[in-house]
């Protein structure tokens, strides 16, 4: 088959393909076999119906589609196999150019990336925050299991001071109209915890279990909830009970029940190593984002419109799950925080400019290094994973989908690429404040933090929680994790071949438009 590639502008390529009368006649035999389970002729089995039969019944050109779908598959192939750096994003479109004495002209319009610019990647020398272990982090998780332990009791005719916790019902209202997350029953608030705004903790002092207390107070001019921000409220409140809460000793008997440890001391060194860990891995992490953020503004890419949009869909997908695992809806959430959807998706288009040139930049880096990943490297993962199932590695594989391969694949693919990364550039350690970048992004977060924590009821409150973890860039996760998968090749036929299954076939049945001449 002839095929031959002209590239139309940056972002599309016309693969126009010539097959010969001989080669269309293989086509439609392969569809043939491959469809004629579908057609129904009385007198034959369905499935057994001879090829003749079926185009004398149904007409000479019954497998034409499928047949130009078969072509256009093989030209397809041949054509990425033949051209590697070719690297598509999108669906291709297939169009039927002309079809005379069984002579097929067909052409493909792909849609191409074009090959990143890439700057400097070795050589670097770069500086980003590093956390380093405190003996008061320690002493802050002890704290933490101390409070997780404590538990409280209601105290009959107990009249509630700091300290207590008053299980109260409240509904609130502003100009006499309840607005909407001031209300809750059963809610267990913490005198002098500070949890709820301006003095509305302190006007619940002093009361017992059976008392309605009116509670005025006025929202901060920053608050988050824009409807609400400077206004006079009144909550209505009826306390149900006022409990007292036993906060038990960070001894001994504590570390026995938290952890079966023997002894304080052996629950201590057992916090430390954790702690110690878990830094070590935030640390590779940050070292690691810095010299890909490093790379990437060295680096030129040239994106279109399109690959933005399905990097910002995805990004608003992630935030929408993100918020609805805390029982959140998105369009909840713009309301609250004085947004529409469109703006929300507009804030978050840099993000994803900068997730898709990283993507691609890294890929190019992958192809550039000649980064590869062996059966052997797969199977030795996938026995370490298998092992913790109490499973042979042929009795897990076969319950592995492709897309589980896949994963894995990438995995050991961008751990190969960030080994090398690490391994031949320079991060210089700073602490904050000393001159590292710090995100735009964390810094708001911190100030809408700081403005939302003291809410006035239950609702309001898990907001700012949620909004602090919604509004995390994900921008680590899409940029390192998510990216081998895209673009960056298996062997060439293999890509190449499931490519043209899954996009050619479905688009060719879709998109041909028959342009035949007898």
């Amino acid at each position: 088959m002839k095929f031959d590639l002209k590239n139309v502008d940056k972002f599309t390529t016309e693969l126009t393909f010539t097959s010969t009368p001989k080669e269309y006649e293989d086509a439609v035999e392969k569809a043939y076999e491959r469809t004629k389970h579908k057609y129904e002729v009385q007198g034959f089995r369905k499935g057994k119906v001879p090829r003749k039969v079926i185009e004398k019944t149904y007409g000479d050109g019954v497998f034409f589609e499928d047949a130009l779908t078969e072509l256009a598959d093989r030209a397809y192939v041949e054509a990425l196999n033949d051209h590697p750096e070719i690297h598509l994003y999108g669906e291709p479109n297939l169009e039927l150019n002309s079809f005379v004495d069984g002579v097929v002209i067909g052409k493909i319009t792909l849609k191409v990336l074009p090959e990143p610019v890439l700057g400097a990647y070795k050589g670097l020398t770069v500086s980003t925050i590093l956390n380093e272990f405190d003996p008061a982090m320690v002493d802050a998780e002890l704290k933490h299991a101390q409070m997780h332990h404590t538990h409280s009791h209601p105290m009959p005719d107990k009249v509630s001071e700091n300290g207590d916790i008053v299980v109260i019902d409240f509904t609130g209202s502003t100009d006499g109209v309840e607005f909407e997350g001031g209300k809750a029953t059963d809610y267990e608030l913490e005198l002098g915890s500070h949890s709820f705004i301006d003095t509305f903790e302190e006007q619940l002092i002093g009361h017992k279990a059976g008392d309605h207390v009116t509670v005025n107070v006025t929202f901060p001019v920053d608050y988050g909830a824009k409807t609400l921000a400077g206004k006079k409220a009144v909550f209505e409140c009826d306390v149900k009970s006022v409990n007292v809460k036993h906060v038990p000793e960070i001894d001994d008997e504590l570390a026995k029940h938290v952890g079966d440890f023997a002894t304080l001391d052996e629950w201590k060194k057992d916090i430390e190593a954790q702690l110690r860990h878990e830094i070590d891995h935030r640390n590779e992490s940050a070292k690691e984002d810095a010299i890909i953020a490093a790379i990437v503004d060295n680096s030129k890419v040239d994106l279109p419109d399109e690959v933005i949009e399905q990097q910002l869909d995805a990004v608003m997908k992630d935030l929408t799950n993100r918020l609805a695992y805390q029982g959140m809806r998105i369009e909840d959430y713009a309301h609250y925080i004085g947004t529409t959807l469109e703006k929300l998706r507009e804030e978050r288009r840099d993000d994803a400019i900068r997730i898709a040139k990283t993507r691609q930049i890294l890929e190019a880096i992958i192809r550039a290094e000649d980064i590869t990943v062996s059966d052997a490297e797969i199977d030795e993962q996938i026995a370490e994973i298998a092992k913790m199932s109490n499973k042979t590695l042929q009795e897990y594989k076969k319950s592995m989908d492709s897309r589980r391969l896949d994963y894995i694949y990438s995995d050991i693919l961008m751990a190969k690429l960030m080994k090398m990364l690490v391994a031949n550039n320079t991060v210089i350690p700073t602490k904050d404040g000393e001159g590292a970048k710090k995100s735009t992004a964390k810094k708001s977060t911190k100030a809408t933090e700081k403005a939302e924590t003291k809410a006035p009821a239950k609702t309001t409150k898990k907001v700012a929680e949620k909004k602090e973890s919604a509004t995390k860039k994900p921008e680590k996760v899409e940029s390192k994790k998510a990216t081998a998968k895209t673009e960056t090749k298996k062997p060439a036929t293999k890509t190449a071949k499931a490519t043209a299954e899954k996009k050619t076939a479905t688009t060719a049945k879709k998109t041909a438009t028959k342009k035949t001449t007898k």
